[in-house]
């Protein structure tokens, strides 16, 4: 019975792979019939002698590994065929010079059915990886310093000698072009970095609308095109959309500090900011909530970051520490996105993450800060913020922001930790910055790359950065922390804030009594 059995499990295996692959060779077939007919004839009356009991457990065994040579075979064939269809759904190794593939992700994709520009798919989310090359490319913008091209922000593989041509839609008609690359200096040693694509606009394209980037290794024809953003007439005075845009990049690793996240929001919402962007690659269910009832209101625009469907990405600035091949998430692409996608919409841009709050100690708004600033060092000035760490590991002991609305809530909670670590004399400490976006042209995790006008760094005690995050300095005792309690002046709105936004997003969990 048990040869039976086998028999019929390994039939049923041996024609469903057959059925799956549909590339079973004459030979393999007939190989397999004349292998299952000699296990019938070893069932057969009288099989049960001790020389047939052997010869049917030896042509069983034979089966086997046949079975097992045809599958590996099988497997190496279907490879090969994937690979060369370009159906493969690629892996988390990402180095040579083969193109990239989207690697497997559970993160929601675009729309099976985009609208389609000059008859190739569009596509409105950023990050397009370019057939033949393991340039991923970003978004599309017409340059403000030389408006014969279009600024294409990508992330390129740095050794890679790549070909890069810009395919053009101007009123339903293609036009093509060659781009020069520019690799942005600041990628940590990671062989993928942060480069700008200059496209020249043809003649005959007065127009452009759409661009995609190609390479003639991987052709012009299956390719997705991309909206070339800031090309209607911009405004000529102050009248933007939003006073500040506040830029975070990027939200990754199932991200769940939900409460810190409102509360910081909160912050900014109560120091003026109109516009939070928030380039997202990962976050919990409770965090998405808050993400969308903010999205609601349209005060935050969450812009999808897959960027680890197509690259094997680091989760930290430096490779010997943290492996990988794309500084941060591609942190700094994502930076350089937000700066040109708001350029003519905000008068000013913060570029933060989402545990740092920029706070005025002389006034109680960035308006009023901002407008005091540029009186003193003039308009065309980008403004720096010395970076201050609040350590979450200490906390202040009176409980006074020990909330029950917030017990039940993921996160740190900003108004529990009022001590900060003294920063060191004598040495240049790290900042972030508030900046006139049509100012800069590259920009990095401090600072600017290529900037046309003056940066100040702004004194400590006019207005300084607060860092609520892990201890940075570990040679500190307690006694050795600063009190600064100034966020506190602002909790009587903060707090009934905090709670309004976690009942508007079904996170409030404190029971009625």
């Amino acid at each position: 019975m048990f040869a039976v059995r086998l028999h019929n499990q390994l039939s049923v295996g041996f024609f469903n792979n057959s059925t799956h692959t549909g590339t079973s060779t004459h030979k393999q077939q007939l190989a397999s019939a004349r292998y299952f007919k000699l296990v019938d004839m070893m069932l057969d009356k009288g099989s049960t002698s001790l020389y047939k009991r052997k010869y049917l457990l030896w042509s069983i065994c034979f089966i086997i590994i046949t079975l097992i040579i045809f599958l590996a075979y099988r497997n190496n064939n279907m490879e090969f065929y994937v690979l060369n269809t370009g159906e493969l759904q690629g892996n988390n190794n990402t180095k040579g010079n083969d193109d990239i593939s989207p690697m497997k992700t559970n993160q929601a994709t675009e729309s099976p059915n985009p609208p389609e520009v000059c008859g190739a798919p569009a596509k409105i989310d950023p990050l397009v990886p370019v057939r033949g090359m393991k340039t991923i490319v970003v978004a599309a913008y017409l340059d403000k310093w030389d408006s014969e091209h279009v600024r294409v922000i990508s992330i390129v593989y740095r050794s890679e000698m790549a070909d890069h041509h810009c395919l053009f839609c101007c009123g339903g008609r293609k036009f093509t072009s060659r781009a020069q690359c520019h690799i942005h200096r600041d990628h940590f040693g990671f062989v993928y970095g942060t480069a700008d694509l200059f496209c020249k606009i043809p003649q005959g394209c007065s127009l452009p609308t759409h661009l995609a980037v190609y390479t003639p290794l991987g052709g012009d024809q299956d390719v997705s095109f991309l909206p070339i953003h800031n090309s209607q007439p911009q405004p000529q005075t102050n009248a933007f959309p939003y006073d500040f845009t506040v830029c975070i990049s990027t939200m990754f690793g199932n991200f769940n500090n939900v409460l810190q996240l409102v509360q910081t929001i909160e912050m900014y919402k109560l120091l003026g900011v109109q516009k939070v962007a928030i380039y997202k690659n990962s976050c919990s269910p409770d965090t998405q909530r808050v993400l969308d009832f903010y999205h609601s209101t349209g005060l935050v625009d969450i812009i999808p970051w897959l960027i680890t469907s197509y690259i094997n990405v680091s989760g930290g600035w430096r490779p010997s520490e943290f492996p990988g091949d794309l500084h941060y998430y591609g942190q700094l692409a994502a930076l350089n996105d937000c700066v040109y996608r708001y350029m003519y919409k905000t008068k000013y841009v913060a570029l933060n993450d989402i545990d740092e709050i920029i706070l005025p100690l002389k006034h109680r708004t960035w308006n009023e800060m901002m407008e005091y600033l540029t009186q003193e060092s003039g308009p065309d000035t980008g403004f720096e913020f010395e970076n201050h760490v609040f350590p979450i590991s200490i906390k202040e002991n009176s409980g006074r922001f020990l909330l029950q609305e917030w017990k039940d809530i993921p996160g740190v909670n900003v108004l529990e930790h009022i001590y900060r670590e003294p920063n060191k004399a004598g040495v240049l400490n790290a900042f972030k910055v508030i900046v006139n976006p049509r100012l800069v042209q590259e920009v990095t995790v401090h600072g600017f790359l290529n900037f046309d006008y003056q940066t100040v760094r702004v004194q400590q005690n006019f207005a300084r950065m607060y860092h609520i995050r892990r201890p940075q300095r570990h040679d500190l005792h307690q006694s050795d922390l600063i009190r600064d309690d100034h966020l506190w002046s602002y909790s009587e709105k903060l707090v009934p804030a905090v709670n309004e936004v976690l009942k508007k997003s079904n996170l409030e969990r404190v029971k009625a009594t």
